[in-house]
């Protein structure tokens, strides 16, 4: 597949071992995607987690009946890793602003991985906590910074 080395490089990844990146090789695929192209769409089902490889995207949120863009995702940033934990439908709608390749870990290759591979799994729940609890921190301060400004 071809990836491991890149993950190797990224700073979410850089505390896997080469027998646990040999590992997620096995439970995840790289898909090649298209400039435009919709991820996934904002209230769909999800079970997927995606990690860039190479490309840019976009997540979007409809607003007020418009497509607002929330944040921009580069090389070697993941997201729809809610769908992994939860059963609610996708927050928000992700787009490729370029082609690119994502490295794409569905739930039921996940949920395979808890019994066959649980150490791995408690890495990668490590990352993603602590990547939520950042972005939590980030739209607090954001949140301040709006409230300032209204009141």
């Amino acid at each position: 597949m071809g990836y491991t080395e890149f993950l190797k490089s990224n700073k979410f990844f850089k505390n896997l071992n080469d027998e646990d990146l040999a590992s997620l090789e096995k439970f995840a695929e790289l898909k090649k995607f298209q400039k435009n192209e919709m991820i996934f769409s904002e209230e769909e089902a999800g079970d997927e987690l995606f990690i860039i490889k190479s490309g840019t995207v976009k997540v979007l949120r409809q607003i007020k009946n418009e497509e607002q863009t929330i944040v921009i995702l580069n090389p070697g940033e993941f997201f729809g890793e809610m769908a992994l934990f939860d059963k609610y439908p996708r927050s928000a709608s992700v787009k490729m602003m370029d082609d690119g390749e994502l490295v794409v870990l569905e739930k039921s290759d996940f949920e395979e991985m808890k019994t066959k591979v649980p150490s791995l799994v408690i890495k990668l729940m490590e990352i993603v906590i602590t990547t939520l609890s950042d972005r939590l921190r980030q739209a607090n301060r954001n949140f301040e910074v709006i409230s300032f400004w209204l009141t």
